[in-house]
């Protein structure tokens, strides 16, 4: 009765928001009775919920070795390894929920998110529609199947292999999670995202306004939206019509005279120094792209901070292009990256179905500007390779180098100095 009488107070204490006591509560308890499954799960889950996640996966280890077929102790350690990015262990204690209980849709649909981040997607796909169909009616379902199906249905690397049966089933589905839950912002972003990518850009600007307006803290939806504006910005100042998806100038035949061709801006410290205070990700920690290692990475506006240093570059590197190639620039990426040794990036274009969809492949370039190439005394320096046909270009100090944005590259290195370049995408008209 005692014990009954403390795990109520903890119970009360939790849900009044007074966690620190209600954490000294459990633990009370569990220092006169270690072995009580459920207690140890109660605090597993609290110290889950306040992000000390180390903590609560010793404390579901506890809670399973006490208790081996505890369902939901599985999935709140799935949860947990999940948030601590170990995508695998959280997929297979998804996976012992669900033996435990075959109906446990919300573990399903746990398994689909971890499956994604794994890349399983096929997999990730089968049990998001397991899923829907124990209820068809559950907005969690509808949106994770419709987020799995973008995925499918999207670009390969090729921009050969869209799906358009999985890209409006995605529609389909996300459009029936707005209906079942209207004032969620994840769902109005996906969809957005899903008409982008079936090229209908108003539509997409309206749903992305739309996340917006639900959650004006959405980083996600502020970005992406950034980016359709680009988009349609570009498209305006070509004089293409968003819904005829027709580039007049199809037949682009201004060239730049070599590929890569190569110019020179003589880098400075100042600009090094600013990258370095700008806001970046960790390589590693980057999810679908083809950087790899160790190193950092930038959002893809930084030419948009509206900074004197980055504004002198931008006007710098417009002026090479208009000498070149006598058109007008539009910068639709701008971004750094910064290689320590082990990092680089594997074969990849920067085309996208954006491109394709409004037809100006032959029109996109990158750009890559080398700030300071490291330490190139070692057995990968960072040769600039590329493909069709298959050459490379040992970068220097200052080097400007532009490609058609078709054409795949790639580098690795491992000097023991930082390397940094910035990259830009850009169309000529």
């Amino acid at each position: 009765m005692e014990i009954d009488k403390e795990l109520q107070e903890a119970i009360n204490l939790q849900q009044q928001g007074n966690f620190n006591e209600a954490i000294r509560v459990y633990e009370e308890i569990l220092k006169k009775n270690p072995n009580l499954a459920e207690v140890q799960n109660n605090l597993g889950i609290l110290l889950k919920s306040l992000n000390r996640l180390d903590e609560a996966e010793k404390i579901f280890t506890k809670t399973i070795s006490l208790k081996p077929d505890f369902i939901h102790a599985y999935y709140h350690m799935g949860n947990t390894k999940y948030k601590l990015r170990k995508f695998d262990e959280s997929e297979q204690c998804y996976k012992k929920a669900i033996s435990l209980n075959s109906n446990f849709i919300e573990a399903y649909i746990n398994l689909s998110r971890a499956q994604r981040e794994l890349g399983k997607l096929k997999e990730a796909e089968e049990n998001a529609r397991f899923a829907l169909n124990l209820s068809p009616d559950f907005y969690e379902s509808n949106n994770q199947l419709g987020l799995i199906l973008f995925d499918r249905g999207r670009s390969s690397d090729d921009l050969q292999n869209k799906s358009l049966e999985k890209l409006n089933e995605a529609k389909k589905i996300i459009l029936k999670a707005i209906n079942l839950k209207p004032d969620h912002p994840l769902s109005h972003l996906n969809y957005g995202l899903i008409l982008q990518e079936l090229g209908d850009l108003s539509g997409a600007k309206i749903s992305l306004q739309k996340s917006l307006q639900l959650d004006s803290n959405s980083f996600l939806a502020q970005y992406n939206l950034d980016i359709l504006l680009k988009q349609i910005n570009l498209l305006n100042e070509m004089g293409i019509n968003l819904n005829l998806k027709e580039n007049l100038n199809s037949n682009f035949k201004k060239r730049f005279s070599k590929n890569p061709f190569i110019a020179h801006r003589t880098p400075n410290k100042e600009l090094i120094n600013l990258l370095y205070k700008i806001n970046s990700t960790e390589l590693n920690k980057t999810k679908g792209g083809p950087l790899f290692g160790n190193g950092k990475t930038s959002d893809y506006q930084i030419f948009d901070n509206n900074n004197s240093i980055l504004n002198e570059v931008k006007k710098d590197i417009i002026q090479i292009i208009k000498e070149e190639i006598k058109s007008n620039v539009f910068i639709i990426d701008s971004f750094f990256n910064i290689l320590a040794a082990g990092g680089g990036s594997v074969p990849h274009h920067h085309l996208n179905s954006f491109d394709k969809t409004f037809n100006l492949e032959k029109q996109k370039y990158s750009l890559t500007y080398y700030l300071d190439v490291g330490d190139q005394n070692c057995k990968e320096p960072g040769y600039f390779e590329m493909n069709d046909p298959k050459e490379k270009v040992l970068p220097s100090n200052g080097m400007i180098m532009i490609i058609p944005a078709s054409r795949k590259h790639s580098a690795v290195y491992e000097g023991k100095s930082d390397r940094l370049m910035i990259g830009i995408n850009f169309y000529c008209y």
